[in-house]
């Protein structure tokens, strides 16, 4: 209860520093954090808005799905759907990013024709306490654009990316075989990422293979 007070009180204080100022990204921060301490912490605490590229990582290890866009092979219009994805099981990110798709479905089928996709998460997903009572649109709610290739996974590596897949999501165990789920990687070029004021900050792809995450 004193947690919710406290956000209670700095979005009270934010309201009034709006009206004055016309900006109050720290005590809007400082609410969300504040919330988010009474709902439960992330297995992986969340990395400073500074530290861009564990953010990255944070962001794709602590969502087990997300939205991705390719180009409709139908319509050639965007095309967004909402799928599963795993870098590694909780606590043992790979970093790389794993989806289990068939061709039945407009992703697969649109990314065998083009692969080029855009590949989004948001900390609003994050369980338990996502962004709080922070808008997902607020730029303190961290989120993050990958754009990239996607492509199924080489058969030397296919059971490897199951594996990785299932430790998130278990049901896929149980998916029809007959409908021809494959494991797809989507081979990133491109990480752009908004966790604060400021604009987006773009983050090198070896910089983000190379962010450290420990629970």
């Amino acid at each position: 209860m004193v947690a919710i007070t406290k956000a209670r009180t700095i979005v009270l204080a934010c309201a009034l520093l709006v009206g004055i100022l016309g900006t109050c990204p720290e005590t809007a921060y400082a609410a969300r954090k504040a919330f988010r301490h009474f709902q439960g912490a992330a297995p992986i605490p969340r990395p400073p808005y500074t530290d861009y590229a564990s953010m990255a990582r944070w962001l794709t290890h602590m969502n087990d799905w997300g939205v991705i866009a390719t180009t409709s092979a139908q319509t050639g219009l965007p095309w967004t759907n909402s799928v599963d994805l795993s870098d590694g099981p909780v606590c043992n990110s790979t970093g790389r990013l794993f989806f289990y798709l068939t061709t039945m479905d407009e992703t697969a089928s649109d990314a065998l024709k083009n692969p080029l996709v855009s590949f989004t998460v948001t900390e609003a997903s994050v369980g338990p306490g996502g962004c709080g009572q922070t808008d997902a649109e607020d730029p303190t709610c961290a989120k993050l654009t990958v754009l990239g290739s996607l492509a199924p996974v080489p058969p030397s590596e296919a059971s490897y990316a199951v594996d990785l897949l299932a430790s998130r999501h278990p049901a896929i165990k149980s998916w029809p075989a007959n409908h021809g789920f494959k494991p797809y990687e989507l081979t990133i070029q491109s990480l752009n990422l908004l966790d604060f004021y400021g604009g987006m900050k773009h983050v090198q792809v070896d910089d983000y293979f190379s962010a450290d995450l420990t629970c």
